[in-house]
């Protein structure tokens, strides 16, 4: 039998800090790893806000990256 096994999860929030000479947007992430597997959606999005609040930067997106292993039996 083949299976998925979590490995680790990371969230990830991405800050607009301005803009180029050609006018596009620049942007700086922010990483935080060991997520547990458990965490919902809501609990990622009430602490990544959290600590948006502390930054001088609007955030603009969260993102969450799961690495799962394929395990063969």
């Amino acid at each position: 039998m083949t299976a998925y096994e979590f490995e680790q999860a990371t969230v990830t929030l991405q800050f607009e800090v301005g803009m180029n000479a050609d006018g596009k947007a620049l942007y700086k992430t922010a990483s935080y790893r060991n997520i547990q597997s458990t965490a919902t959606a809501e609990q990622l999005a009430a602490v990544a806000t959290a600590i948006a609040s502390l930054s001088i930067y609007p955030l603009v997106t969260i993102t969450r990256s799961d690495k799962q292993r394929i395990v063969v039996a």
